[in-house]
Formats: C-alpha cells, sequence, structure tokens
C-alpha cells in the first residue's frame, strides 16, 4: 500500500484480476467510469474533532492522504483455492484411484469457467461509487421502492459479510451501506376439486394454475403462483430510463455470494444450468411484464412504454363499471 503524491501525481489506473482476463481475452472495452469518495471525512465530529468551515477544502485536498489503487482484495493463495473448489464441485466423476474426468465438452467443467468477476472484488471495490444528484433539490438521490404485488417483511439500510470469520453470522464483517430488504415468494401446489377451486374468488383465483387434467375421482393437480412486482424509482436524480443494472446473486451459506449471469439472445440455444438466473427465476422489466398482471394490477402502459424518463408507476385505483352520464 502507498500514498499520493499530490504534488507530482494525480490519476493512476490498474487492472484488477478480472480486468486482465478480459484483457487477456480481446474483452476488454471500457465504457463506464465512476468516482469514489471513500477516503474523504466530512463528518470531523466523528473523527473527534472539530473545524471551521472554510478549512474543509484544505484538509481535503492537501492535508489528507490519498492511498494508491488497491487493484484486488484477496490474495493470490484464495483466488485459486476457491476456483479448484468450484471446478472439484462442479465435477463429479471420478475414477477408480479418485481422479476426476472431464470429458469432452464437459458443461460441468465449462461452467467453473464463467466470465464473472469475483464477489469480493465487486462488493469491496466497486459498491460504493457517487452518483448524480438533481441540481434541483437540496436532497441526496434515495431509493422509492413500493411492492405492488407480495410484502416486504423487513429491511436495513446496510450490508454486513463477513468473509474471513469461521462464523459469517457475525457482526464484525465488512458493511456496505447497501439497503437489503427481505420478501418470501411461495408457490403452493395442492390436489382439488373442481367445485373446490370455484369456491375461490378474487386475487387468488387469478393466480392459480391448472396442471393436470381431472382423475377418475375428478381431482386435478393445481399450482398457486405468488410473484413479486416492485414499483422501483430513485428519487432526486435524474431519472433516465436506462440508468438501472440489475445483477442476481446466489447467497451460500459460507456468507459469500456467486454473480449469475441473464440468457442472451446468443445463448438461447444453450443447455439452461445452475449458472443463469433463468434456472432459477424470471425477471422482467416495465413493459416485458405479463399483460395479465399489468392489466390485475391496474398499471397504465403509458408510464411502462415510455423511452426517455422513468416515473413512478400510475395505477387506476378508482375503477367502476360504465354508468350513464348524470
Amino acid at each position: 500500500m502507498s500514498y499520493f503524491d499530490k504534488k507530482e501525481e494525480i490519476l493512476e489506473f490498474k487492472l484488477t484480476e478480472y480486468g486482465k482476463r478480459k484483457l487477456q481475452l480481446g474483452n476488454l472495452k471500457p465504457v463506464y467510469y465512476a468516482f469514489f469518495d471513500d477516503d474523504i471525512l466530512y463528518n470531523t465530529e466523528a473523527g473527534g474533532f472539530t473545524e471551521e468551515q472554510n478549512n474543509a477544502d484544505r484538509r481535503i485536498r492537501f492535508d489528507t492522504p490519498a492511498i494508491k489503487v488497491q487493484k484486488s482484495t484477496t490474495g493470490a493463495e484464495t483466488r485459486v483455492n476457491q476456483f479448484l473448489d468450484e471446478i472439484s464441485s462442479s465435477i463429479s466423476e471420478t475414477t477408480a484411484e479418485g481422479q476426476y474426468v472431464i470429458t469432452e465438452n464437459s458443461v460441468a467443467f465449462v461452467d467453473s469457467f464463467q466470465d464473472t468477476p469475483q464477489f469480493a472484488q465487486k462488493f469491496f471495490l466497486g459498491s460504493d461509487p457517487l452518483g448524480t444528484s438533481d441540481l434541483k433539490t437540496n436532497y441526496a438521490p434515495a431509493w422509492h421502492i413500493n411492492a405492488l404485488d407480495g410484502e416486504i417483511s423487513s429491511s436495513q439500510y446496510y450490508q454486513t459479510t463477513n468473509l474471513t470469520a469461521s462464523n459469517t453470522g457475525l457482526a464484525d464483517g465488512i458493511v456496505r451501506n447497501i439497503p437489503q430488504i427481505d420478501v418470501t415468494i411461495d408457490y403452493k401446489s395442492f390436489y382439488s376439486l373442481d367445485d373446490e377451486i370455484d369456491d375461490i374468488t378474487g386475487e387468488a383465483a387469478e393466480k392459480i394454475v391448472r396442471l393436470t387434467a381431472d382423475n377418475e375421482s375428478g381431482v386435478a393437480l393445481y399450482l398457486q403462483e405468488d410473484y413479486l412486482v416492485l414499483d422501483v424509482v430513485e428519487r432526486n436524480t435524474d431519472n433516465l430510463k436506462e440508468n438501472f443494472e440489475i445483477e442476481v446473486f446466489l447467497s451460500g451459506s459460507d456468507g459469500t455470494y456467486s454473480k449469475k449471469t441473464f440468457l442472451t439472445t446468443q445463448s438461447l440455444g444453450e443447455n439452461l444450468n445452475d449458472q443463469k438466473v433463468e434456472f432459477f427465476a424470471n425477471v422482467f422489466v416495465d413493459s416485458e411484464m405479463p399483460d395479465e398482471v399489468i392489466k390485475r394490477l391496474d398499471i397504465k402502459e403509458s408510464t411502462l412504454k415510455g423511452t426517455i424518463a422513468r416515473t413512478q408507476l400510475s395505477r387506476n385505483l378508482y375503477t367502476s363499471d360504465n354508468e350513464e352520464p348524470c
């Protein structure tokens, strides 16, 4: 670890291990950039001292040491061991001597080389970039999340991850300002008679799907669907249509997360495996939502199909049957 010489040094660029691999494959195409201020102390009371407002500029720009780029948060040995564990866990076939068997075009083996950054790199190096706030407001950017279908059981404003302790549940790990919300989605399958299904009305009836035909006793297998519909808006910022990115991680029992990738038009013909998001769930945004869901929640299609700005979903909360005018 070293510090910038602020009289001679301004910027420094270094590739992470993931960036080096992208460069090796010829796929490194930098498009975006971000600024960070996690090394700046704004609230001096948190540091045990006070200062005049006019003194803050010099303290931050000249008197505060700036650490140079840290391109990795884990050791090379740790990364190699994690990679070997992923390979060994994905290949179950062995010889009589206990050696792993890798068949030609083995799907399990290829899946071990998924081109995704390690979780620690994503979590520690890229989780707190500075955002763009609306110049017309005095408030900082903030999330507005409304559950149109489903229920948020609990939430907290941060995430704590302990990657090294034997007990990952301890609250002494690394804290990041990543809001957490807990939602339970439960699909229920059951057998029933047609007469009993007819007695179910309202919203519950709209989520029931018949899976089989009636047997000799008139009983069929049904599925009660469950899904989550969120209205997500970032307030106090420029609400552009393309300012959201969706990433999916699978939480492991050891306290770490593995990133899953979405199917693309180029990968639609591939076998669906547990490295893909669609193996676990379907994620639809805006106009991709099923028509029956849009209709049931009374969402105005004009708010889904806009191409410039993202606005809060408008709903027809007050509907009535056609009536004669007064």
